[in-house]
């Protein structure tokens, strides 16, 4: 038990020995124990420690982090039994690990069972670059690194896996940088894509810090435009990177003058020392930056004096520039965290400028935060030469400051993948584009939404629908009908206080693991963006909340009905912490909540917008300075980039005109523990506006960005990248042909010339409009028909989804290469869908004269029992199942996707498994058609006719047609003038 659990007196050497190895190649693990620890253990002994020692163990924590270096590491020079090389991620280096720590096969498995194989996860498309980190971040030392991840551990309870996926992604950015002490003028531009609230600002604050132990001098972090933005920004800096000693830079605390001065002098974590700390100690080691805020928790950049003026940096040897090592290492390292406002950026220009003779010499840093919102250059450049007024102010810091490098930091990046790559001084991510991986416990798009359901196999219910367990819906336009708005709205406050009263009773019963405190606990209110209208929704608010009488009777009853219908069954099938028995366990903890909400008042209603009338008549949003149980009403302040703390019932109504910013409100994303069960979304859902299905759409486009990226990193069997930054625009285009760049000026002169579909289907769902019946009709008689007509035998072919075994009845047939392909070329698609088709009929075309598409199989899904739609098929003499598929809202011009399930189970022929009837073949690609209706407002209960049904197809190609990663995908030149201007989303940028 682990309640029950001994130290072992070893424990601190073996914390010391892994601390020691995790850099270099695994060695022999007890005897270097024995060793350190001037004892002698043995193997069953250190069996017994890793099975039974808690999670939070240092030196079980030690033995996480050595692994994941070991499993993930391509540097190192780990070799298998046999004396081949291992690759990263893999069982097989797992066990040459294991066997060079010298342990037995039984200890590799308890290793195995507690400490998983970490596999890679992040993605890069980046041009080459030198080498220089892994020998600087060893020789020049990783003092703010170290303290950096020790902090995420030992504070803020991180899991392993989460820290070195940020390491590893952190390396992979500072490594992409110019080194600091080339004589050499380098500026690198990156983007790196993450999640909405997902902890992009964890990925920063670790690029920063192994950025100032590599020689950075200066960082500028460009938060979004709004100031609790920057606060929050600048406060994770300064308790994460910063520390107390660079706080307080040499001041005595305990002088009641410095207190009074202070930033964090009321701040909960500084008083109760949660603060990083470096010691005195480790900053007085030679090459160890100090580092100086030029900004403050409370204030944006300033003129001079409080700004630049502190800006020295003093040569030690005057006879070499300053980014000689000689020079570098004896210098502080300044942070400015800036607004992307006018103001602020103007006065730090202004202020850089007379140091501009040193500044050529200067390594610094550039952090773009929500880098697509108002730095990109969106004015014509065939109108006018000027620039968007952030953008320049943007590119003139890196005009000033020629050695800096830019990263800009998004979860929405189609806006900066499509700045003209042709513009030298634009922010174009040109030599790297980084994509994050999906972080562990975090809630998105597949915890909100039900991503490819199998309903025939799995019932509906809480446990197995996200739509079900956590959305709940809103109706109708709130403006006219506003008895509606209000009950609903009621409801969500009701959600509010009973899930505050369960995390109260969660406190009062913690469980292993769980927060044994809810800091913060909101609701969040967003139903337009103009203050007028905050101030009259949070009336509302405040007239709901007097009304509500939550812990009287009628008040009980209400939560009591809640608690019964929706809040018990779905703690009890995704339970995240104690779940109370019946309400009247819970009772008692109502009134604990409500007593929390009203700490500050008796109406726990914050507005949050740029009304300072509004503001300087209550409490400020202050997530730091302590407790936050409040309502949150407001609109833009609470969206780009604003962490809201203890986010758990979301009200939103708000319709946004574009797709990035409807994106960067979905507050209601991020990390939830102790707590997942109780987040409810209350959002519009009714014929006239669907604001769930527009989230679930881009998300799952940005989604399919990061898969997309993922086939083409990495390098060509000739070491050159098979894909470069500069080449992404075309091939987002061809993904998502709805977001349509063409070209502008001579951007997006590359175009696809022939793209693989190995490893992945091609879901061919962009067939013409709905108008256009004939062409549609055409397509089913010419083309789908003829080709269901080849499936002539019936098969279950199996598959696993889930870790769940199943099996999915089909009709099956063969047709050769060359008859399909006439059928390919006979069927029409939407008109902008040519920039796909065409390149994927010339893989194809090259693919069959070389003899590695010999044959294609069609698969024909069916339905598992009678039930479901069907229509009668005079061509075919039998009645076929018609499955419900969605035509996407414009300007989309596809259709939602083909069932994940009819996708699994087609995968084994392409990849040259054996299948039922048909065996197996290393030059046979796979067809899946299904017979869809097309039809507003589908409803299977609707009765349709033939001209209502189109055929969509997915399909792939033979795992074994592409030789070489160079043919996944061959790009090609056209004239300049061909180009046109970039079409985004319908709009002209």
């Amino acid at each position: 038990m682990i309640d029950l659990f001994v130290q072992p007196e070893w424990s601190d050497a073996l914390k010391n020995v892994l601390h020691a190895l995790a850099n270099q190649e695994p060695r022999p693990l007890i005897p270097a124990i024995g060793f350190f620890y001037n004892g002698r253990i043995t193997e069953p002994e250190l069996v017994d420690f890793i099975k039974n020692a808690p999670s939070h163990n240092n030196a079980l924590i030690a033995l996480r982090l050595a692994l994941a270096e070991w499993d993930g590491s391509d540097k190192l020079n780990i070799l298998d039994s046999d004396g081949v090389q291992t690759y990263p991620g893999t069982e097989q280096r797992r066990r040459a690990v294991i066997a060079a720590l010298g342990l037995s096969t039984n200890a590799g498995d308890v290793i195995n069972s507690c400490v998983p194989i970490h596999r890679e996860g992040t993605v890069v498309i980046s041009t080459d670059f030198e080498p220089w980190y892994d020998e600087a971040r060893t020789k020049r030392g990783s003092m703010y690194w170290d303290d950096y991840k020790n902090y995420l551990h030992e504070v803020k309870n991180w899991p392993t896996d989460s820290i070195t996926d940020l390491e590893r992604s952190a390396n992979k950015i500072v490594e992409r940088l110019a080194d600091p002490t080339r004589p050499e003028i380098k500026q690198t531009k990156g983007l790196v894509v993450g999640y909405v609230q997902s902890g992009k600002t964890a990925n920063f604050t670790g690029v920063i810090a192994k950025a100032i132990d590599a020689g950075y001098r200066l960082v500028v972090v460009m938060t979004g435009t709004i100031e609790i933005l920057r606060a929050q920004t600048q406060r994770r800096i300064d308790m994460e990177l910063m520390g107390v000693e660079n706080v307080l830079a040499g001041q005595d605390p305990k002088d009641p003058d410095v207190a009074k001065g202070l930033d964090y002098q009321n701040d909960e974590d500084w008083i109760n020392d949660r603060f990083v700390r470096h010691t005195e100690r480790a900053l007085n080691q030679p090459g160890v930056a100090r580092i100086r805020r030029v900004t403050t928790h409370g204030s944006d950049y300033k003129s001079l004096p409080q700004g630049m003026s502190q800006l020295r940096y003093e040569r030690h040897d005057r006879t070499k520039p300053l980014n000689a090592e000689e020079n570098l290492f004896h210098t502080d390292a300044y942070v400015v965290v800036v607004k992307k406002n006018q103001a602020p950026l103007k006065k730090l220009i202004k202020d850089l400028k007379p140091l501009r003779n040193m500044l050529d010499e200067l390594p610094a840093l550039v952090i773009d935060d929500e880098s697509d919102l108002a730095s990109v250059n969106t004015k014509d450049p065939k109108k006018s030469t000027a620039r968007t007024t952030i953008n320049n102010l943007i590119t003139e810091i890196l005009e000033i400051v020629p050695r800096a490098q830019y990263v800009g930091y998004t979860a929405t990046p189609f806006a900066n993948v499509f700045i003209d790559p042709d513009d030298v001084r634009d922010l174009f991510p040109s030599n790297f584009v980084l994509s994050l991986p999906r972080p562990k416990d975090y809630m998105g798009v597949q915890e909100f939404h039900d991503i490819e359901p199998d309903w025939e196999a799995r019932k509906k219910t809480v446990a197995t629908s996200n739509e079900l367990a956590y959305v709940r819906s809103l109706q109708g336009d709130p403006d006219s009908d506003q008895a509606r708005r209000t009950s609903e709205l009621a409801r969500a406050l009701d959600a509010w206080v009973l899930s505050g009263a369960i995390k109260k009773f969660r406190e009062a019963h913690p469980e292993v693991g769980q927060p044994r405190e809810y800091r913060h606990h909101t609701m969040l209110v967003h139903e337009h963006t103009s203050n007028a209208t905050h101030s009259e929704a949070a009336d509302l608010v405040e007239s709901l909340w007097g009304k509500g009488k939550f812990t009287s009777s009628a008040g009980l009853a209400r939560l009591k009905a809640l608690f019964d219908s929706d809040f018990h069954p779905v703690m009890l099938a995704r339970k995240d912490g104690a779940v109370p028995g019946t309400f009247d366990d819970l009772k008692p903890y109502v009134a604990a909540a409500y007593a929390e909400m009203t700490s500050a008042g008796t109406v726990p209603v914050l507005v949050v917008n740029s009304d300072k009338s509004i503001q300087d008549q209550q409490e400020a949003l202050d997530f730091d300075a302590g407790k936050v149980w409040r309502v949150l009403v407001g609109g833009t302040k609470l969206s780009r980039g604003f962490t809201v703390e203890g986010l758990t019932i979301s009200y939103f109504r708000r319709k946004a005109g574009q797709a990035d910013t409807l994106m960067q409100a979905g507050r209601w994303f991020g990390f939830r523990d102790g707590y997942r069960d109780l987040v409810r979304l209350y959002i519009r859902r009714d014929e006239t506006v669907d604001l769930y299905e527009a989230f679930e759409a881009l998300l799952l486009d940005e989604e399919a960005f990061r898969d997309e990226l993922a086939k083409y990193e990495g390098l060509d069997e000739e070491g050159k990248p098979i894909v470069e930054p500069w080449q992404i625009p075309p091939l987002v285009s061809q993904h998502l042909p709805w977001l349509r760049p063409t070209a502008r000026n001579k951007m997006f002169n590359a175009v696809i010339a022939a793209r693989a579909s190995v490893g992945s289907f091609h879901q061919l769902s962009s067939i013409p409009p709905r108008s256009a019946k004939g062409e549609n009709q055409s397509n089913l008689v010419n083309v789908i028909i003829p080709l269901l007509a080849k499936t002539t035998s019936a098969v279950d072919l199996p598959y696993v989804a889930d870790g769940v075994r199943s099996v999915q009845p089909a009709k099956i047939g063969l047709i050769s290469a060359e008859e399909f392909l006439s059928y390919f070329d006979r069927h029409t698609w939407h008109p902008d869908y040519a920039s796909v088709i065409e390149p994927l009929r010339k893989f194809i075309a090259s693919a069959m004269g070389k003899k590695r598409i010999v044959d294609w199989a069609i698969i024909w899904p069916q339905r598992k029992t009678d039930a479901g739609r069907r229509l009668w098929i005079s061509e075919l003499g039998l009645e076929a199942p018609v499955f419900k598929r969605a035509r996407r809202s414009a300007p989309r011009i596809d259709f939602t996707g083909e069932n994940k399930r009819n996708i699994l189970a087609a995968e084994p022929i392409p990849e040259g498994l054996p299948v039922p009837v048909l065996g197996q073949s290393k030059t046979r690609g796979v067809v899946v058609i299904s017979l869809v209706a097309d039809i507003a407002n589908d409803n299977e209960n609707v009765d349709i006719g033939r001209s209502d049904v189109v055929g969509l197809m997915s399909l792939r190609v033979p795992d074994e047609s592409v030789r070489n990663k160079r043919d996944l995908i061959q790009y090609t030149v056209v004239a300049a003038d061909q180009a046109n201007e970039i079409v985004v989303d319908g709009r002209r940028s």
